[in-house]
């Protein structure tokens, strides 16, 4: 899973910054402003080598489209395309219908959309839309098979992929023993480090998400997810607005969060401070 590293700066829409270690602050002075950085730094596109990386955007240049969609898009579904997307900037939505019952997971910036479909045509594709500005590439689905199976960088990049996606499930939805608040944590801390935007008081933030779509995620209640964000605003560890949540300290919410991250990350380093 991509967690933020400690020596390299965070993506804050389409910007990217270097963070304080000691404050937790991030460094305006830092940031890198032109466009091709997005590229050069999306954590999926970083995992293939660098002359796999020119020559994949060079090949899908006529079939893919690096495009912009507005909230509430709908990228896949039933009866959408079947174009895969690589998620540059922005949050989306992902929704897998499963008999009478679904599962929703939240994908940003380096994640995937249609990942699993690349291996499995069975696959019916889930519905997939913005829900904040979203900017991806997208690449038909056939096309990206092609690719794929004539250049084995590019395989194991889709394979990647789609094991964050398994570790996600694990270490971010599935933690069904915690507390309400401890897993919304989670999920916020989760957010921010792959959908942060920037922020109104503090330095950066998530919007979209709905209380519905984050009860959804976390196969919680509207009232327990109410309940959790009551006392989290309380203890001044999330101060929320419309469809939208700050964090005073990040190093609270981590901690409150009791999500275990990798030794030397900055996600472990801001929730020591």
């Amino acid at each position: 899973m991509t967690f933020w590293k400690k020596d390299e700066p965070i993506q804050i829409g389409s910007s990217f910054y270097n963070v304080d270690i000691t404050t937790g602050r991030i460094d305006r002075e830092e940031t890198p402003s032109r466009l091709g950085t997005v590229f050069e730094r999306n954590p999926f596109l970083r995992k293939l080598p660098k002359e796999t990386r020119l020559n994949f955007l060079e090949e899908t240049s006529g079939s893919a489209g690096s495009r912009t969609y507005s909230r509430g898009h709908e990228l896949r579904g039933p009866n959408i395309g079947t174009s895969v997307h690589i998620v540059l900037t922005g949050c989306v939505l992902e929704r897998t219908q499963m008999g009478q019952s679904s599962t929703v997971r939240f994908l940003g910036a380096g994640a995937m959309v249609g990942s699993v479909e690349v291996f499995d045509d069975h696959v019916p594709p889930p519905m997939a839309k913005c829900i904040t500005k979203t900017w991806t590439l997208a690449v038909p689905l056939d096309r990206m098979r092609a690719l794929a199976e004539t250049n084995s960088g590019l395989m194991k990049a889709i394979g990647s992929s789609v094991v964050d996606r398994m570790e996600a499930a694990e270490r971010i939805y599935n933690r069904h023993g915690l507390k309400p608040e401890q897993r919304l944590c989670g999920l916020l801390g989760h957010l921010l480090m792959h959908c942060a935007v920037p922020g109104k008081e503090y330095d950066f933030m998530v919007e979209g998400p709905t209380q519905t779509d984050l009860a959804d995620a976390l196969c919680l209640s509207i009232g327990s997810v109410e309940a959790a964000l009551t006392q989290l605003r309380r203890s001044k560890t999330v101060v929320t607005g419309y469809r939208s949540y700050e964090f005073p300290s990040v190093r609270r919410l981590l901690e409150t969060s009791e999500l275990q991250f990798p030794q030397g990350s900055l996600a472990r380093t801001l929730a020591s401070i």
